[in-house]
């Protein structure tokens, strides 16, 4: 496993405990981050924020990650995330992350999935 693979497994292991204030150790402090097609979100603070809040509105998240790639300072990986709503039903959606880099932090987060069901 390299390097790249480990960071994005403990940052998606950090993000399916839903414990947003841990994510400031992935992030640059410029980090750009959208998820779906909600608006962008500039600056570490913002984006634990606006994770924190998304947090708020399920029950329970953990991710299955099919493959992980990168080229250069771009990590892509793909799978599945299983969604526990509040109301204790279950939901599984298909997404993919794209991750720029910079001196070991993420820089730019761009997440592809379609939570509308949610």
């Amino acid at each position: 496993m390299t390097d790249r693979e480990t960071l994005v497994r403990a940052l998606y292991h950090t993000v399916d405990r839903r414990d947003a204030p841990a994510l400031a150790e992935f992030l640059t402090e410029t980090v750009r981050f959208q998820l779906g097609n909600y608006d962008p979100i500039i600056g570490r603070e913002a984006v634990i924020d606006a994770n924190a809040g998304f947090f708020g509105t399920i029950q329970d998240m953990r991710h299955s990650l099919n493959g992980i790639w990168s080229v250069a300072e771009t990590t892509i990986c793909n799978g599945d995330v299983h969604y526990v709503r509040n109301d204790g039903s279950t939901l599984t959606l298909p997404f993919a992350t794209v991750l720029t880099f910079e001196d070991g932090r993420i820089a730019d987060y761009q997440v592809y999935v379609n939570v509308t069901p949610l």
